[in-house]
């Protein structure tokens, strides 16, 4: 295999603590990840709404990512974007590439899982990043138009983000994802085993890459905060896009703009509000038959 070539994908799911296991497995030295940990490029067309979006364009650009001693000399080279598990084109397009890839899923209770992306998006000041209302309830009522192109943040690009019923439907991705990649060079675990026995979700992980066991700093990532609404954020935001031609051509880089800005959402941030069990009823009723699944995946 050329050495250039990553061979290990974090493929999901979202909120579901891959940032943390990313960075960790980066600190063996078995274990390459480049700077840009989501290159989105074997999903860029789930997660963008449009190509000229895509982050990466071409797979020379892709695999430069990894065109470095380190990433040479490492037995596995990572690719974390999490949105490959919601496309078998991507799957497969890894594999053409990568045909003995080692594949990691983490897999998180639905319920908690869409709460938690709601929470995410809540934590934007951009606005086509930024969920419409601060109330879970009401987003999630918002799905049903959701399906039909509604309801969505004006000018959003990545309508995916949105869409809490798709991203946790995991029995519509994981028996084609379990048809496509042999069951050597695929991981499945749980977010509540990886949450309450890091340990022992490590030990297996090194099993599974057999790769030398190792100590890790279990370093956590990704704490939900919510921004609160702000119209001055808004306003901010507005003159932040309006200006940027004008500053790019007289050389202004937009640098303390971008400081107060970061300055001013860092004061903003808040914890999200619980939830109560009663205010879930409609999405536990929801995700049945994928709690059901879950249940069959781990006995299994």
């Amino acid at each position: 295999m050329n050495s250039i070539i990553p061979n290990l994908f974090i493929i999901g799911a979202p909120k579901a603590g891959t940032t943390a296991l990313a960075n960790n497995l980066a600190q063996h030295k078995k274990i390459y990840i480049s700077e840009l940990k989501e290159p989105r490029y074997f999903d860029a067309h789930t997660f963008y709404d449009n190509k000229s979006d895509y982050l990466i364009k071409n797979i020379e650009e892709y695999l430069e990512l990894f065109n470095n001693l380190e990433a040479k000399k490492s037995k596995y080279r990572l690719d974390a974007s999490v949105f490959n598990m919601y496309s078998e084109m991507s799957i497969k397009n890894i594999l053409q590439l990568s045909p003995d890839a080692k594949f990691i899923i983490i897999l998180r209770e639905p319920v908690s899982a869409s709460v938690s992306m709601h929470s995410q998006r809540l934590a934007y000041s951009d606005p086509k990043m930024r969920e419409l209302s601060e109330d879970f309830k009401e987003c999630w009522k918002m799905l049903k138009g959701r399906k039909q192109g509604l309801y969505y943040p004006k000018a959003c690009q990545n309508k995916i983000l949105f869409r809490y019923d798709l991203l946790y439907s995991y029995e519509l991705y994981i028996p084609q994802i379990q048809n496509l990649i042999e069951s050597k060079n695929l991981f499945i675990g749980f977010y509540e085993d990886f949450k309450n026995s890091p340990d022992k979700f490590y030990y297996d992980i090194f099993n599974f890459l057999n790769i030398e066991h190792i100590k890790l700093q279990n370093r956590k990532h990704n704490k939900s905060l919510i921004l609160k609404k702000s119209i001055f954020l808004e306003v901010l935001e507005i003159i932040s896009l309006k200006s940027f031609k004008i500053r790019e051509k007289i050389g202004l880089t937009g640098g303390l703009l971008y400081q107060f800005k970061q300055w001013f959402i860092n004061r903003k941030k808040i914890a999200p509000k619980v939830l109560d069990n009663s205010d879930l009823n409609e999405v536990e009723e929801f995700f049945e038959k994928t709690n059901t699944y879950l249940r069959e995946l781990k006995e299994n």
